[in-house]
């Protein structure tokens, strides 16, 4: 059976990842100091940060930043959903969470930052057995004119200490295509950003929550995994709009190798 992955995919505790990814930003941080004549500027990358909501609650998440800045099209995203940060982020920002029925408040302040243009995900989630909110940060490499579109696949559902599932992408095939298409399949660990060729796939954790998901070449996807709280288990993709025409399908399936995760902040309580 053909292969799907082009390359190998590094096997590393997320904690050490995180912590590599932190020196290896701080050895690479190389903004130039301003000179007093100012003809000297400090770089500038263009950095958008996403916000997704994995917190089990009827009741959104309210986010601000550094106290006053909202979210493009309000300051609340309700749960299974993401929403864009208005403006870019910067080194020891805060961002201020709560949720109202329960009385839930946290922050999360940013730290080092990549040196390169990227989307920066941060996932809202619940800690097991707690009220209290926890996080995960990463990062979306950012280039010009990618052939593949990027996912990051994402575990948030609550109490995942336990053995966790992969996540299970094959090819989506038509009934009039069954016989002559081969279906490539790949278990896709959680907690990476991927890079996959452009086309329409069956995404599932198990068998009965299998959902088509078609992704453009040169775009940024989460797939999420929620539930919890009295919630079912759920796999949230975004975004999930869906092109009018699908490309061609390729004789081949390219899979690219997968990145590690990049981690940008801290987390704190308040």
């Amino acid at each position: 059976m053909p292969t799907m992955v082009r390359g190998a995919i590094v096997a590393t505790a997320i904690l050490a990842a995180a912590e590599a990814a932190q020196v290896n930003l701080l050895s690479k941080h190389l903004r130039p100091a301003a000179a007093e004549d100012n003809l000297v500027e400090p770089i500038r990358f263009n950095q958008q940060l996403l916000i997704c909501n994995a917190y089990p609650s009827r009741e959104p998440v309210s986010v601000k930043k550094n106290s006053h800045e909202s979210l493009e099209g309000g300051d609340v995203i309700p749960f299974r959903q993401c929403r864009y940060l208005q403006g870019q982020v910067e080194k020891k920002d805060q961002l201020e969470f709560s949720v109202q029925d329960i009385e839930m408040h946290g922050t999360f302040e940013v730290g080092e930052l990549p040196s390169s243009d990227a989307i920066l995900l941060l996932v809202v989630e619940k800690r097991a057995n707690s009220p209290m909110v926890a996080f995960q940060s990463f990062a979306f490499p950012s280039s010009g004119e990618r052939k593949e579109a990027q996912i990051a696949v994402i575990n948030a559902l609550e109490g995942n200490a336990g053995a966790v599932p992969k996540l299970t992408m094959e090819d989506h095939i038509e009934a009039k295509e069954s016989q002559t298409v081969s279906k490539r399949i790949e278990q896709l660990s959680f907690n990476r950003v991927y890079s996959v060729e452009e086309g329409k796939y069956d995404a599932s954790i198990a068998e009965n929550s299998k959902q088509v998901v078609k992704l453009v070449k040169n775009k940024n996807y989460v797939l999420l995994r929620t539930g919890g709280n009295g919630f079912d288990e759920s796999l949230v993709v975004f975004p999930s709009a869906v092109p009018e025409k699908e490309p061609p399908k390729t004789s081949v399936l390219e899979w690219v190798q997968g990145f590690v995760h990049t981690s940008f902040a801290h987390f704190f309580s308040k």
